[in-house]
């Protein structure tokens, strides 16, 4: 399937920068349209969601002015986002919260699949039983440090497991990470609040962050995500953004499915 989208927004896609990828995952207009549901157990899809917010962020292009998709074209859109295979161009839109919204079942659905998929055939389950939701101040000040540095070198919207106790996992996504003079300061998408950004705070000595009803620690996951989102990203603008943005003379450009 080739999507069409004009080729002035392609490149304005495509040179986004870290700051302005920073703003759109703090934009609500950005988010799910809905709160983590569904699932196994009817236990939420937390990981699930986390990722497609992620992949919606980096990959999804919108043109408002174009008819809205029928039930088809939007099931083929999120199955790209949830392959981050291909940038997707999303009609009758300007945004992702109200697209979502409006086809929130069938979104509801694919994360379903994609966690029966993730859990029974990649096994991947097996990453929330091992972890520990405590453990030692010093282990944990480590770890927020490494994950500090990650966070400053990395492209945004790091995919956290939250550990919780027992065998129980969640999942944010960090868009924001400062430190301050006792800890670290940190904002997060979470699946279970998606229109607002949560504030969270370490303090050195803690031995878990405290979300709420419970307290977690902290693990990086799914970094193969991003890896996938990157070359697609790089395929398409490649594709898309001719080398002189001087010489762009055609209205439209395809945007590359690999």
């Amino acid at each position: 399937m080739l999507i069409s989208a004009p080729s002035a927004l392609a490149v304005d896609f495509c040179k986004r920068s870290r700051e302005d990828l920073l703003l759109d995952f703090n934009d609500p207009l950005h988010r799910v349209g809905f709160k983590n549901n569904g699932g196994l157990f009817n236990r939420g899809v937390c990981w699930w969601h986390s990722r497609l917010q992620r992949s919606a962020v980096y990959l999804s292009l919108f043109a408002p002015e174009q008819p809205r998709p029928g039930y088809g074209e939007a099931q083929t859109i999120i199955r790209h986002l949830i392959r981050f295979d291909s940038v997707v161009l999303i009609p009758g839109y300007s945004n992702f919260r109200d697209f979502s919204s409006d086809h929130a079942e069938l979104i509801q659905r694919e994360l379903n699949l994609w966690q029966i998929e993730d859990g029974f055939i990649n096994q991947e389950w097996a990453r929330g039983i091992y972890g520990s939701p405590r453990m030692p101040a010093d282990t944990l000040h480590s770890r927020m440090d490494r994950i500090y540095e990650r966070f400053k070198l990395s492209k945004p919207g790091l995919w956290i497991m939250a550990q919780l106790p027992g065998i129980t996992t969640h999942a944010l996504l960090l868009i924001g990470m400062n430190a301050t003079e006792h800890g670290y300061a940190l904002n997060v998408i979470d699946s279970n609040h998606p229109d607002v950004t949560r504030s969270l705070e370490y303090q050195f000595g803690d031995h878990a962050i405290d979300l709420g009803k419970d307290t977690f620690t902290p693990f990086i996951g799914f970094d193969r995500d991003q890896m996938k989102i990157d070359r697609t990203l790089k395929a398409f603008c490649n594709h898309a953004v001719p080398k002189k943005p001087s010489a762009i003379s055609v209205d439209v450009v395809q945007v590359l499915e690999r």
